[in-house]
């Protein structure tokens, strides 16, 4: 059994925006100013505090077992990772980047974990006197699962409109209306009526990534097995089962205000694979 505690503090992180724009509606006071280009500054910051609670069977009579427990928040008003990296965001008002600090894309804020690795004909429970034909068939066989449980991911609500003299159509956000944004109608994960466009000459007070994501789930499993063949040979069986349950997930939900697929799922995990591999080693 293990505790674990660990913070993170990230500085100088890359921050875009548009220079010399305004809020739809809004007069530009320097419409001879240059426009239309992005504007990259190293004054980002992160941090993200997490804490893990780890169980583990040690292995014995073929069992061995691991579940962890992380409860974690990552804040940032930055792209994070390197070059091609992370989930790239522009900021809405170039003159208040602070307004765009919130949750960062990869917070999750509960992820339960397991794995396990069982492998049979190991022990006396296990059979390992088991001798015969049914020795031959079901000993040395080892299963390998691989499960993930864990809270939706940040998503930020978009006002879809282009920002003046620039081809960005979706850096603007909309107005909160009040309305709980969960309290969705039949049909919908998210409620259309908890935002509205903003007011003219006014940026969006919807929050960056201030939508939580639909729940994850994953489950992969493997099963192999080394079949000896003469004194330098053998033959290796494995199958493996990505989403063994066929269980469907959704990333995310559509949050484009005015969009005929709000609140719907923008897309769902991959189906059921199972990849069978046979390899001869000698």
């Amino acid at each position: 059994m293990r505790a674990t505690y660990l913070g993170i503090k990230g500085t100088h992180a890359r921050q875009y925006s548009y220079p010399n724009t305004v809020p739809i509606g809004e007069g530009n006071p320097c419409a001879l100013c240059p426009a239309g280009f992005q504007y990259v500054m190293s004054g980002g910051n992160s941090t993200r505090e997490s804490g893990s609670f780890e169980l583990r069977r040690r292995l014995r009579a073929g069992l061995t077992a691991t579940a962890t427990y992380t409860y974690s928040k990552s804040i940032d008003d930055a792209v994070l990772g390197g070059r091609g990296q992370g989930a790239g965001f522009v900021a809405q008002n170039w003159l208040d980047l602070e307004a765009d600090r919130a949750l960062s894309p990869f917070d999750q804020r509960h992820l339960l974990s397991f794995q396990g690795q069982y492998s049979t004909g190991a022990g006396l429970g296990g059979g390992a006197l088991m001798s015969g034909w049914k020795g031959a068939l079901l000993k040395e066989w080892t299963f390998v699962t691989n499960i993930n449980v864990g809270t939706g991911l940040p998503l930020s609500p978009v006002y879809f409109a282009a920002v003046g003299r620039t081809g960005c159509s979706n850096c603007l956000r909309p107005d909160y209306t009040g309305v709980s944004i969960y309290d969705a109608p039949p049909g919908l994960n998210l409620n259309p009526a908890a935002l509205a466009a903003p007011a003219l000459g006014q940026y969006g007070n919807a929050g960056r990534n201030s939508i939580t994501g639909p729940g994850q789930f994953s489950l992969n499993a493997s099963l192999g097995r080394t079949f000896p063949w003469g004194d330098r040979r053998n033959v290796d069986l494995r199958f493996d089962a990505n989403n063994a349950l066929n269980h469907v997930t959704f990333p995310g939900w559509n949050t484009v205000l005015g969009n005929a697929q709000f609140g719907l799922p923008s897309s769902a995990n991959q189906m059921r694979i199972i990849q069978t591999t046979v390899r001869v080693r000698f």
